[in-house]
């Protein structure tokens, strides 16, 4: 079932992105040959091609913008309506369990996150038209493993996706603490948020007295060797950690309101 939900999901929230994508792709390619930025610095007074140029580079800005604005209200719009709104009576009549919901929701919500910061990587990579652009990459790749090692160099693919993972979960359990209420629920989730910020940025100050309490000669000493490939695999390992429980319990907390507390009036 929960694969019926994620094809379901993925095709309602697809019309809004993918003709976005393709804009913003085809204005790379634009961009690529009317070079805005080398026109925009070279050229002294206002011709036809800068004011093309300007008004290329001016969409491009604005549909890379809408993607982002575009992502998160749909994140959150998804949620809200589909689950929260008056959709959630047909949608809870489903023998689907509330934590299938959730996970349904965040994956495809990570999935247009990702897709996003992709085509946009893409557009770019088209309009610098980098010369061996894959090469590079795997340069770029070589030297940060030379720095870090194999271990360090995963972790900065796992880091972002829990790290993303938890912004997600967050902003869903604060819409669901937000119905909790029988009355302005969008500024009690709001509120809501602000609390599980809050807990957070405790949680991660004691986290983070917890490791410099064992690493103390890397906070205190300047003259101190930089860090080893180890340390900077263990640090990163600890605030991994670190997201996965906070996001675990936002889910949980947003699974059991779903499951006993759900409120759709």
């Amino acid at each position: 079932m929960l694969k019926k939900l994620l094809k379901y999901e993925i095709k309602a929230t697809a019309r809004g992105f993918l003709p976005l994508y393709l804009a913003v792709l085809i204005f790379g390619f634009i961009n690529r040959f009317l070079n805005p930025f080398k026109t925009v610095e070279t050229s002294s007074s206002f011709s036809i091609q800068t004011i093309l140029s300007m008004f290329s580079m001016f969409l491009y800005f604005a549909l890379i913008f809408g993607i982002i604005v575009m992502t998160f209200v749909i994140m959150i719009q998804r949620f809200y309506k589909n689950l929260l709104g008056d959709e959630g009576y047909l949608m809870f009549t489903l023998p689907v369990k509330p934590w299938q919901h959730i996970i349904s929701k965040l994956l495809v919500s990570m999935l247009w996150i990702i897709l996003s910061f992709l085509t946009v990587i893409c557009s770019i990579t088209i309009i610098a038209n980098i010369n061996n652009f894959f090469g590079e990459i795997s340069n770029i790749i070589n030297i940060i493993r030379n720095q870090i090692g194999n271990a360090g160099l995963i972790l900065i693919l796992i880091y972002p996706l829990v790290a993303i993972t938890y912004s997600i979960i967050t902003i869903y359990d604060s819409i669901a603490l937000g119905h909790l209420f029988s009355k302005h629920k969008l500024l009690a989730s709001f509120g809501a948020y602000i609390m599980l910020y809050t807990i957070s940025q405790i949680v991660s100050g004691v986290f983070m007295l917890l490791y410099a309490s064992t690493n103390f000669n890397l906070f205190t000493n300047p003259a101190a060797a930089a860090p080893t490939p180890a340390q900077i695999t263990i640090f990163a390992v600890f605030f991994i950690c670190l997201f996965i429980l906070l996001a675990a319990g936002n889910f949980i907390l947003t699974n059991l309101i779903l499951k006993k507390k759900l409120n759709l009036e």
